[in-house]
């Protein structure tokens, strides 16, 4: 998408009018004439230099024009990341099998526009704050622009299948959860995965060892240590959906918050996750894509089925991907989501909490709260009068 800009032109000035200052006198002439100045009086040469500097300018004008006009159109390999919006979670969510509830609050899922940029609008955004200048490459990785949409396409459907299980288990129900390999949604800068690993890839094993979920691949790489080496089996994302294997070697970090653990330094959901739901759930998500509505999804699902209000009838925001063991992962644009929630009037916005300290930049008088875990959500959110306070668990 692009803002459309007028550019206002010059009016033009016909040189051929006299010009009197005011005050300015004009005595009659001897021959009776009533004051009119005789053609000889008047100074060509003057007229004509203002004629050709008119020329000039409006020749310039329209230069200036016809370059702001092609750099509107000309894309350069870079995406602006600006501002989205925040939308209700529970009017998006249909349950058939389990009683639901009348609302009282909101839990809002947050989201970013994301604008491929032309030579014009990627120079505008150097001087506004609120947007973000990324590489294609760091977006799109390997994909095409078909091939990233639809893999956003998938990653949105998978999430709202994993909300769903994990607002059910934490209410009590019995879940189960099969898929085909450990989707990778993320590779930061500083991750030890940079240039190995890229965003749609899916990891199917380590060192031989059969990866089938996300977990399975946090549960297998927690029995290494930093610095380690490990073969990674990977199956990149393809549009027509083959799946062909290829091994990646990765040496393992050190995780940020305890450097005895090793790190891949992703964040990955389950491919293709299949569920034993003993409720059926639907979200409408629209045309939003991408897994960071997750938790957002997760905890607007047990607000309609719970009867007391999971917000304390306050008006929360939340972005982070969950996992089937309920952990909240990184997401991107917490900048542009943090400035969305802060003008949204929302009073409370859960992050992941390794992306807390950016949010608080941009946060003002918002309230911003560090999540790990579904649990953590719960238990802040107990202090506005709701989460954990008021999930019954005997369905």
């Amino acid at each position: 998408m692009s803002d459309g800009r007028s550019v206002a032109g010059f009016a033009a000035v016909d040189t051929l009018d006299a010009m009197v200052t005011e005050g300015d006198e004009v005595d009659p002439m001897v021959d009776g004439s009533d004051g009119e100045i005789p053609f000889d009086d008047v100074d060509s040469d003057d007229d004509e230099g203002l004629s050709r500097w008119w020329i000039v300018a409006i020749v310039a004008v329209l230069v200036i024009l016809a370059a702001v006009l092609a750099a509107a159109f000309i894309k350069v390999p870079y995406f602006l990341l600006s501002p989205g919006s925040v939308r209700e979670t529970e009017t998006l969510i249909e349950v058939q099998g389990a009683p639901t509830y009348p609302i009282d609050g909101e839990v809002g899922f947050t989201t970013v526009t994301v604008q491929s940029a032309t030579a014009l609008n990627w120079a505008l955004a150097k001087f506004d704050d609120s947007v973000t200048i990324v590489p294609e490459e760091l977006i799109l990785g390997k994909q095409s622009h078909d091939e990233n949409l639809q893999a956003n396409i998938q990653m949105m459907s998978d999430s709202k299948e994993i909300a769903s299980a994990v607002a059910l288990t934490q209410l009590g129900y019995k879940v189960s959860l099969t898929g085909t390999g450990a989707f990778i949604v993320e590779v930061p800068d500083d991750s030890p995965s940079k240039g190995l690993l890229t965003a749609g890839d899916t990891v199917v094993s380590v060192n031989g060892v059969s990866v089938t979920r996300s977990d399975e691949l946090v549960a297998t790489l927690g029995t290494y240590k930093p610095g380690d080496q490990v073969t990674l089996s990977v199956q990149p994302y393809r549009a027509d959906g083959t799946r062909v294997s290829e091994d990646r070697v990765v040496t393992l970090g050190a995780r940020p918050n305890d450097a005895s653990k090793a790190y891949l330094g992703v964040s990955s959901v389950t491919r293709d996750p299949k569920y034993d739901l003993p409720v059926q759930i639907s979200v409408d998500s629209g045309s939003v894509g991408g897994p960071s509505a997750g938790l957002a999804f997760t905890l607007g699902i047990m607000d309609v089925m719970t009867e007391g209000s999971i917000t304390g009838g306050h008006k929360i925001a939340t972005t982070g991907t969950i996992e089937p063991n309920g952990h909240v992962g990184e997401v991107g644009g917490v900048h542009q989501k943090t400035i969305a929630v802060r003008d949204s009037g929302a009073e409370l916005f859960l992050v992941p909490r390794s992306e807390f300290d950016e949010a608080e930049k941009y946060a003002g008088s918002l309230r911003v709260e560090p999540v790990d875990s579904i649990d953590d959500a719960l238990r802040i959110l107990a202090t506005f009068g709701g989460g954990s306070e008021v999930i019954p668990k005997n369905p």
